[in-house]
């Protein structure tokens, strides 16, 4: 098929799935039909003093359309994918192809529910098994399988999986690996009421997850390097496991606004690329407690990760691609366009870390507390590197490659610093509610040489401002401002942002982010956008036009690279 054809089918495609979701039949009788669109689309403008490349085809996009049937308890569904001509960073990844990659039959009770082909799933927090999807960072996991989910008595909940994991648009046939698990919950709460009556909150759990992967070749490495004695040496394939299980055990206790949640993991031996083939097995340990009462709330978190990176293929180790599982990320999410680009990375195989938060609200009708209240929010976490003292077989041998690797004091905080974040927000409403303002500040050390492959550190104040002003019911105004100073990387820069949105159909917005402490003077640039949106009932339409700034874009501690772009760009959603 000719580039010509292709976009000419994608054309009728976008036409033919509007025209159903515009004018389809939605309901028979017990049946229902529901379906969502989804269009994002550019045209690419080259920029070589932002690095905007000059691509192929000007014109990009990325497209999928959802349809799901269902009565009573059976439903099934589909979703199509054009992603043929991608936009450029989801190319960048490997994301391109196109047809039905998402099809299942599912039947559900009070009992059981039955899954046959793709879907979607999480045992626990995620440290053994979390098959998910996020459109915006090109991140889908899906298993193709069968699921089934039993409930014998209420409270208690059994799960069995088994499936192969999705790789963007390759095929299935062909691949010999493939995942089976089971999850099993006991909620003390729902099996007896008494104890929710009386405040309490008890749950616990258990996850097992294995990974089937034959080893039909030998791994070779260098043992000695950099001496004169440098030999090849090899991990013979009948010493690569065919089998990698992982299990973990949770649970949940609380009582009225105190909670406690911690769930631990362990992984067997699972040579890899990711941990240079090592044998050591891995785990990881995340726990979380809060407190609320009026005007005040607590929140506290440790995550710990010692090679626990677990893909369905042990030679791959490019962004999200076949992971299992996912670390979480503990430390506070931020939507600042400045420090968007310092978003910290959860590292599976070397991170050990914690989070403080705190949020107090100055009482209403206070000297500093006012007519509404002030809400004041303090944050810190701090990330470094886990503890790691080689075995002595790899000293001796100048790799890890083929032994146990190294051991680490489980609690001991490794040499080097990660993340660190230091931040207070201020928010207060005035004047009948008409105006808010949120003031913040945040002290942020970033390593760009593990997080992002850069040499050095960022170390950069960052304050930022958001007044919003309700005009009318209908009409509001909103100004954003940031400054990050720093001395790091790019240097500092500033961005501000007005919006005017009437309610509930248009939005329009202008920005700048202007680079002005970039040590090179030809990229002290500035980064506009324009941008405006309509929503109709559930359809949604954007457009904008401007320049987007080399970085990354993360969520939820999962990342991938964001290349600089220049041009038009059009979003569409909508559901029926």
């Amino acid at each position: 098929m000719t580039p010509t054809s292709i976009r000419r089918s994608f054309i009728v495609i976008v036409l033919l799935f509007s025209g159903m979701l515009a004018f389809g039949q939605h309901q028979f009788g017990n049946s229902r039909i529901s379906g969502d669109f989804g269009f994002n689309g550019m045209y690419y403008i080259p920029d070589s003093i932002i690095g905007a490349e000059k691509v192929d085809s000007k014109v990009r996009g990325n497209a999928f359309f959802n349809i799901l049937y269902s009565n009573g308890g059976f439903s099934a569904g589909a979703r199509y994918e054009f992603y043929q001509f991608p936009l450029i960073d989801f190319e960048k990844i490997g994301y391109k192809g196109q047809g039905i990659k998402y099809f299942f039959a599912d039947y559900k009770n009070s009992f059981l529910q039955v899954t046959a082909g793709n879907y979607y799933e999480q045992f626990g927090n995620g440290l053994v098994l979390r098959a998910y999807e996020d459109r915006q960072l090109g991140v889908d996991n899906s298993l193709l399988g069968a699921r089934v989910k039993i409930t014998p008595y209420k409270g208690i909940y059994l799960k069995g999986v088994w499936g192969m994991e999705r790789d963007y648009f390759e095929p299935y046939i062909g691949r010999q690996d493939f995942l089976s698990g089971g999850d099993l919950e006991l909620s003390f709460g729902e099996m007896f009421p008494v104890i929710q009556q009386k405040g309490f909150t008890a749950r616990v759990g258990a996850s097992f997850v294995s990974r089937h992967q034959p080893a039909d070749f030998d791994y070779f490495f260098e043992i000695y390097p950099g001496t004169d004695s440098t030999a090849i040496a090899y991990i013979p394939s009948e010493k690569i496991p065919y089998n990698v299980g992982t299990w973990a055990a949770r649970a949940t206790f609380g009582y009225e606004g105190f909670r406690i949640d911690g769930e631990y993991a362990r992984k067997i031996n699972d040579p890899n690329v990711s941990n240079d083939f090592i044998y050591k097995p891995g785990e990881a340990l995340f726990l979380s407690a809060t407190y609320a009462m009026k005007g005040l709330g607590i929140a506290a978190s440790f995550i710990r990760a010692d090679n626990m990176e677990f893909r369905s293929d042990r030679m791959m180790n490019l962004n999200s691609e076949l992971m299992i599982n996912c670390i979480p990320a503990i430390n506070r999410q931020y939507s600042y366009q400045l420090i968007g680009d310092y978003s910290y990375a959860s590292q599976p195989n070397s991170q050990i870390g914690a989070q403080l938060q705190v949020n107090y609200q100055i009482p209403k009708k206070t000297a500093l507390g006012g007519k509404y209240g002030t809400d004041l929010t303090f944050n810190f976490s701090r990330f470094h590197d886990i503890d790691k003292q080689p075995v002595a077989e790899a000293v001796a041998n100048g790799t890890p490659t083929g032994t146990m690797g190294y051991t680490s004091d489980f609690f001991k905080f490794g040499p080097n610093l990660l993340y660190q974040d230091i931040g207070l927000e201020i928010s207060h409403r005035f004047n009948n509610k008409k105006w808010k303002w949120i003031l913040a500040y945040n002290y942020i050390t970033y390593n760009l040489e593990v997080l992002q492959g850069h040499a050095g550190m960022m170390r950069g104040h960052l304050v930022a401002s958001d007044l919003s002003y309700k005009i009318t019911p209908k009409h509001a105004l909103r100004l954003e401002a940031q400054h990050l100073y720093t001395k790091d990387d790019e240097g500092s820069s500033v961005y501000a942002m007005l919006e005017y949105s009437f309610s509930p159909s248009w939005f329009v917005s202008v920005g700048d982010e202007w680079n002005y402490g970039n040590p090179d003077p030809e990229h002290k640039t500035h980064y506009y956008n324009i941008s405006c949106a309509y929503v109709w009932n559930t359809t949604r339409i954007a457009l904008n036009f401007g320049k987007t700034k080399e970085g990354i874009l993360c969520v939820g501690g999962v990342c991938r690279a964001v290349p600089a772009s220049y041009g038009v760009g059009l979003s569409m959603t909508t559901s029926f």
